[in-house]
């Protein structure tokens, strides 16, 4: 009797463990019916270099967990350098979220670039938070026109002056202010005739001219000796300017144009705020022509005019130098 209970029993237990592992088998292992479909929209987007823009996230439902969406690129003429990516984390109970990307300006002036890219979730414990049914990663493009900046100059003088065994800097010993005069009617024994206006009088070094809202016409650029403390010091060297050009977006790349000696002040003369003297230098001369600029040099050579280009980058031109 004790053997036959003994068998019931056993058979009692491979019976019901029969039964749940029957059981166990009919569910699958996780149902996607109950997890979110993704969508992205757009699939492509037109910018300016420096904007920034979003592409939406939404999924039909929300969930209790946290997803992180993220970009990567695959191809297109850009590269990690004219852009920005950030993650986008749909948050628990939420249903959209935008994933950013930041562009940016550059001095490339080729006309458009582009960026061939997907969107996805890529975390594996993230991708089962997602329904099959989601195209995921999802194939996106982007397309940036290049930016094109306004002419700017910067204006250096520095140079190393030895007195008694000392050295000292031009660059905080003597002081250019920067003005501009209208080229039409201009006359170099009177240069203030055809005067405009101050554009850069900081008392700084370098300083620096924008071309923003100048509006069309030639123009003269001119350097009015402010101060030197190297005047009357006999070390009767000469301090040239020299005018570096850019313009974002374009040709004109770190153009300069520097001061032949001959032209340059010679380190023993005052400025205006030391005695009143009045001492002006031309540096160069820039046609502003709807949105194009031409640059003279001293002898009236001319370099442009520059505008927006198509393709590569231009190396530096030194002049009179």
């Amino acid at each position: 009797m004790r053997i036959k209970l003994f068998g019931l029993a056993v058979l009692m237990a491979v019976a019901i463990a029969g039964c749940d592992t029957a059981s166990q088998d009919a569910e699958p292992v996780a149902s996607p019916d109950g997890y979110p479909t993704a969508t992205f929209a757009p699939t492509t987007k037109t910018c300016n270099e420096g904007d920034t823009i979003y592409f939406k996230v939404t999924t039909d439902k929300p969930i209790d967990r946290a997803i992180t969406f993220t970009f990567k690129q695959k191809g297109g003429t850009a590269n990690s350098e004219d852009y920005t990516a950030f993650p986008a984390v749909l948050q628990p109970y939420t249903k959209s979220v935008d994933l950013m990307i930041i562009t940016w300006q550059d001095f490339d002036f080729t006309a458009t670039e582009t960026i061939q890219g997907e969107i996805g979730v890529y975390s594996i414990a993230d991708r089962y938070l997602l329904n099959p049914l989601t195209v995921n990663p999802t194939p996106v493009t982007v397309t940036m026109n290049n930016y094109v900046g306004d002419l700017t100059v910067d204006f250096y003088w520095g140079k190393d002056i030895t007195i008694a065994d000392k050295t000292y800097s031009t660059t905080n010993n003597v002081d250019f202010d920067i003005w501009y005069a209208d080229a039409e009617g201009f006359d170099p024994a009177d240069v203030w005739l055809t005067y405009i206006d101050h554009i850069a009088a900081t008392g700084n070094h370098p300083e620096s001219v924008s071309f923003e809202g100048i509006p069309n016409g030639t123009y003269y650029l001119i350097a009015n000796l402010w101060s030197n403390a190297f005047a009357g010091s006999g070390v009767n060297t000469t301090i040239p300017i020299t005018c570096v050009f850019n313009r974002q977006g374009t040709a004109i790349i770190e153009y300069e144009i520097t001061q032949a000696d001959a032209d340059a002040l010679n380190s023993e003369q005052p400025g205006y705020d030391d005695d009143e003297s009045d001492v002006n230098f031309i540096l160069c001369k820039v046609k502003v022509e709807n949105g194009k600029y031409t640059i003279y040099d001293t002898n009236d050579v001319s370099f442009g005019p520059y505008k927006k280009g198509t393709t590569g980058k231009t190396p530096r031109v030194v002049l009179n130098k």
